[in-house]
């Protein structure tokens, strides 16, 4: 499994809640981040930004293992764990960058999607292949 990093920042005090720790809206902001990088590098951005194609969320696991805190330095790295003809699925994982320290994870399984049609679709074999040999 390759891990790439796909985002670097700080939690920021505006965006930590009355528990004085980062909101769960944020949380997803970063990972969001981070999958857009992902997506970048694995070469999908003319799929996603093909006016009758997308890749959209068909469903996503968050794990939260540590508070994140304001003016904590985050990283993200993102691997792919699966493709098969129809989907697949990344693994993006938070830490603390100065410990290492795991924070949360998040699992999401992604499909090419018919913006017209409003449907899935098979994934084109040779973003099939590029994407394997990321496995």
């Amino acid at each position: 499994m390759k891990k790439i990093l796909t985002y670097k920042g700080v939690a920021m005090p505006w965006e930590c809640d009355s528990n004085r720790h980062l909101n769960v809206m944020y949380y997803v902001n970063k990972f969001e981040q981070a999958g857009s990088n992902f997506m970048h590098e694995m070469g999908l951005n003319e799929l996603a930004t093909n006016p009758e194609l997308g890749v959209v969320a068909l469903e996503q696991k968050i794990n939260y293992f540590n508070e994140v805190h304001a003016d904590d330095i985050l990283k993200i790295q993102s691997s792919l764990l699966d493709i098969n003809a129809k989907a697949f699925t990344v693994l993006h994982e938070m830490y603390h960058a100065r410990t290492n320290e795991v924070l949360s994870t998040m699992k999401i399984v992604f499909v090419l999607f018919d913006r017209v049609n409003r449907c899935a679709l098979p994934f084109p074999a040779e973003k099939r292949e590029t994407l394997s040999k990321n496995l």
